[in-house]
């Protein structure tokens, strides 16, 4: 019963913020420690395109809606869908086609399709030093279980301790329960898309699934290439004790 007690109250204090912001630094230096992570086995575009898609149908038939959230705004497919109901306007059925293609090549190249999971245990002592990490729970590929767990002694090498009487540091130390979620990604810089790369842009914007997205970090535009797979990790921190 303490047990479930513990661990109802770490979870609790996560959620409503009551811990130092040490520990976004920590998630901070965790993420740095994933990057440049390798695309693993059993994540081929066709394999992650098969997911986002199926996770889609199956949304649809449970809400009506492709998205398992209410999303913030409609997406264009859908104010062409409303168009065509309400007007009756042939045009729009042809551009929501089109569309709705786009959407869902912007969903899989953002990392729609299937992903790694693992549930990371972390002791630190209270000056922040990493005394063991462990994983609770298993992604299913071993290749990926590994990265992650042979990351961490790297990651926390440079990160400061904690301040003195931080929220969520014991004298005994720190004791931590975080999700790393891995999934492929499919963009690419435009600015560094030339040669016969630039007649792949080409092509797929003649056949109207040339998606993109703006990076406000950088500042910087970036399009769908799936021959440029890249893989991403983050870390969510899920419990402190």
């Amino acid at each position: 019963m303490q047990g479930f007690i513990d661990d109802q109250q770490a979870a609790i204090r996560v959620a409503n913020g009551l811990i130092d912001p040490y520990f976004s630094r920590l998630r901070e230096a965790l993420e740095d420690g994933f990057e440049d992570a390798p695309v693993f086995s059993g994540t081929s575009v066709l394999r992650q395109a098969a997911t986002a898609w199926g996770t889609q149908l199956k949304n649809y038939g449970a809400t009506g809606t492709p998205s398992a959230s209410v999303p913030n705004a409609p997406t264009i497919a859908e104010q062409l869908k409303d168009r065509e109901l309400e007007r009756g306007d042939v045009d729009a059925e042809g551009l929501r086609a089109r569309s709705q293609v786009g959407d869902e090549v912007l969903n899989l190249a953002r990392g729609g399709g299937a992903k790694l999971i693992v549930t990371l245990e972390l002791h630190q002592g209270p000056d922040g030093s990493l005394r063991d990490a462990k994983l609770v729970s298993l992604s299913g590929n071993p290749a990926y279980d590994a990265f992650v767990l042979g990351a961490v002694p790297g990651s926390l090498v440079k990160l400061a301790p904690p301040p003195p009487d931080a929220r969520g540091v014991r004298p005994e130390g720190i004791h931590t329960l975080w999700a790393v979620e891995g999934r492929v990604v499919y963009f690419r810089k435009l600015k560094d898309v030339r040669g016969r790369d630039s007649l792949t842009m080409a092509a797929m914007a003649a056949a109207g699934i040339l998606a993109g997205r703006f990076e406000e970090t950088t500042g910087e535009l970036e399009v769908v290439d799936f021959s440029n797979p890249r893989f991403v990790c983050q870390a969510r921190l899920l419990r402190v004790y």
